[in-house]
């Protein structure tokens, strides 16, 4: 499996959220709906204070609707975690099917893994350029996966191709690693991603050096295939595990931001509530001050 993004954010992977949507909701519109009129309009207290009362229950009811929204938003993003995680448990199960149908000599293992790596270029390159589309993946990014794909479908014909595949492959997984590191939130994350590129640095390592003495031997090297395959098992399972935090940090902190919204949104329709109703009971006294 491949990640053309640090897996600590939403951000990079354009499905895991819902779609935007532009919303219904704006001042002038509300105000109208709830027959709320202009200052200058209002000729007496008692005509300021219907339009007040009307201010008030229009506010509440906006009030009700975007928390609604936000609440199916959030909602939303559950499911589009559902979604994720499908997506990633798929390409990893036929990542590591094929990997294992090799290092068990199956003669159809190189089939499986042509399915699995085609499968995976069209998922990261269709991914990406969604996302450099939508601002979420940035041009250096998405060359980078891209460069890795092509990387992944090359295939040499000689001991030196092989060396220089492998070169080229951990070259893009350090500068991939070191992204994640660096971008990663907090001592225990980063501590976590450093882990995961050192076993796959190892594991590359290994592959480079068993796909250069299966290509260095005439006939190819049943051995060294099986070791190249065992390898490729433990990258994929490191960079699944990898996926699956990925996808639960999104969600956690869509939801995050969604609740932090919420809340802010509450704290200060309170304070207004609290002008509002502040100002009607002055109004009031005024005009029972008349009667």
């Amino acid at each position: 499996m491949t990640g053309f993004l640090p897996n600590n954010g939403w951000k990079g992977v354009p499905y895991a959220l819902p779609p935007q949507r532009n919303s219904s909701h704006s001042i002038d519109d509300s105000m109208r709906r709830n027959r709320v009129l202009p200052p200058a309009q209002c000729r007496d207290n008692r005509a300021k204070l219907d339009n007040l009362r009307r201010l008030i229950a229009g506010a509440e009811r906006e009030y009700r609707e975007m928390s609604a929204e936000l609440d199916r938003l959030n909602d939303q993003g559950r499911l589009w975690l559902v979604v994720d995680l499908i997506h990633k448990t798929s390409l990893a199960s036929l990542d590591l099917a094929a990997a294992l149908m090799q290092a068990s000599g199956l003669k159809t293992g190189d089939a499986a893994r042509a399915l699995a790596d085609g499968t995976q270029t069209f998922s990261d390159v269709y991914g990406g350029a969604a996302g450099v589309m939508n601002g979420s993946v940035s041009a250096k990014e998405f060359g980078r996966t891209l460069a890795q794909r092509a990387v992944t479908h090359t295939r040499p014909g000689s001991a030196g191709g092989a060396m220089a595949k492998g070169n080229a492959d951990i070259a893009l997984g350090g500068w991939s690693n070191i992204d994640n590191i660096v971008n990663a939130q907090g001592n225990s994350a980063r501590n976590t991603r450093a882990g995961e590129a050192g076993v796959e640095m190892a594991a590359s390592l290994i592959q480079r050096s068993a796909d250069t003495l299966d290509a260095g031997t005439p006939g190819g090297s049943p051995m060294a295939k099986r070791v190249g395959a065992a390898a490729q098992i433990v990258k994929a399972m490191a960079s699944y595990n990898r996926e699956l935090e990925g996808a639960f940090n999104r969600r956690l902190e869509t939801s995050g931001n969604l609740m932090a919204t919420k809340a802010t949104m509450q704290a200060t329709m309170q304070r207004t509530m609290t002008r509002y109703r502040r100002d009607a009971a002055e109004l009031e006294k005024l005009l029972e001050a008349c009667l």
